[in-house]
């Protein structure tokens, strides 16, 4: 019997791309439920549409490979739909938590959902492994949350290296107050100034905040004023934000001085098919060449096979282009189905202790999972794409990538 238990769970990890093999039996029979909180009918619901898509994916793969196995044991996925509200985030988990479920898969959707529930999860020994959060606040070793995304220290500083590379002296920043923006534009700032930058007052504004022209004026303010010291080349804003991003665009596309100087973005911009389609914040993105970077899996002019296969998957199911974090949750299910074979029991606390180490040797889509200190993947390059013209319209494009490993732009 003994034979026949490793013979099934060879059989079970035979394509699931990892360095190497575990020979541990797997389970005869039950249900691995896992739960997802997700925006699905928000304002941002394209990445968690997007991201639902992929689990789903994974879900029927792990499952195939243990029928494939002889095993009658199956995963499943309960979705809860937050619309980026941290009150209903915690209302899901509290229900989740009630119904069974111990291993979170994919979101909370952004930082401040996530840091509404994690003395929650902490508490009651409720695991995470989240693929959309990256703010540098929650990065705690040996908590209930794992992130397979890098933290914002890594793209504030590929957003500082792009600065550089573009030669920008003097920068205007815009910044959602939150945990995720609020990290971020602190993040920027630092690294900015210390490689002898300037970054002038700029904005922030509260979640739900709708005076854009008051803010853009602001803005416009500060830009001309910088523009006169430094030269319009010289110049540039760095807008964190989520979707209201299309509305500041098309807010500054009817100020003159703001088309003269350089834009960029952030992770929560990229590839958002709402902004690529907006009439005015199209344009004005594309004449501004509006830089946003993600982390990313390949470089700026080569998706690994896996992951442009996964994507096509994606897109097939939702008509959504998947950003690199929404394919990171295709590989969150599928390092819960390791870690389980392992463990061999729904125990969130002894999950949690091998998870660094199925991590370490995971790799499918052509990004390694190896995880730092405080639960977060310890590295990885960022992609920075823009919006430029297509037939009929505007689209995203992959632009230049920087290369963590010796900290340089390199262009597509």
């Amino acid at each position: 019997m003994k034979t026949k238990s490793v013979l099934l769970a060879l059989i079970f990890f035979v394509g699931m791309s990892c360095k190497k093999q575990e020979t541990d039996p797997i389970p005869a029979s039950g249900e691995i439920k896992l739960g997802a909180i997700l925006d699905l009918t928000g304002d941002y619901s394209e990445e968690g549409l997007a991201g639902k898509a992929a689990i789903e994916l994974s879900i029927a793969s792990l499952n195939q490979r243990y029928a494939a196995a002889g095993s009658s044991l199956r995963f499943s996925c309960t979705y809860a739909d937050t619309r980026m509200d941290t009150n209903l985030t915690l209302t899901a988990a509290k229900a989740m938590y009630a119904g069974g479920i111990r291993l979170l898969v994919a979101g909370p959707g952004n930082s401040a959902e996530l840091k509404s529930i994690k003395s929650f999860l902490d508490a009651n020994q409720m695991l995470a492994l989240t693929c959309f959060s990256s703010s540098p606040s929650l990065s705690i070793p040996n908590d209930y949350i794992f992130r397979l995304i890098t933290d914002d220290n890594v793209q504030g500083q590929a957003l500082v290296k792009m600065m550089q590379y573009d030669s920008i002296k003097a920068l205007i920043p815009i910044w959602r107050e939150d945990t995720y923006g609020t990290g971020l534009y602190q993040t920027v700032k630092q690294k900015f100034e210390a490689q002898g930058g300037t970054v002038l007052s700029g904005i922030s504004y509260k979640p739900g905040a709708t005076n854009y022209e008051e803010m853009i004026a602001t803005i416009a303010t500060q830009v001309l004023a910088a523009m006169a010291q430094y030269g319009s080349s010289k110049v540039a804003v760095l807008l964190i934000s989520y979707q209201e991003a299309v509305d500041f665009l098309r807010t500054a596309a009817g100020v003159n001085n703001l088309s003269q100087i350089k834009w960029y973005g952030c992770d929560a911009n990229v590839q958002k098919a709402s902004l690529a389609a907006d009439p005015v914040a199209a344009p004005f993105a594309s004449a501004v060449r509006f830089l946003a970077p993600i982390m990313g899996i390949g470089t700026a002019g080569r998706l690994p096979a896996t992951a442009n296969d996964l994507a096509s998957q994606i897109f097939a199911k939702t008509g959504l282009n998947p950003d690199a974090y929404v394919l990171t949750a295709y590989d969150a299910v599928q390092i819960y189905g390791l870690a389980y074979n392992i463990v061999q029991a729904y125990d969130a606390a002894r999950i949690k202790t091998i998870l660094p180490s199925v991590c370490e040797s995971y790799n499918y889509l052509g990004i390694g999972r190896k995880l730092n200190a405080s639960g977060d993947l310890a590295s990885a390059n960022y992609i920075f794409w823009t919006v430029n013209p297509i037939p009929g319209g505007f689209g995203w494009d992959s632009y230049a990538t920087w290369m963590e490993d010796g900290d340089y732009i390199l262009p597509k």
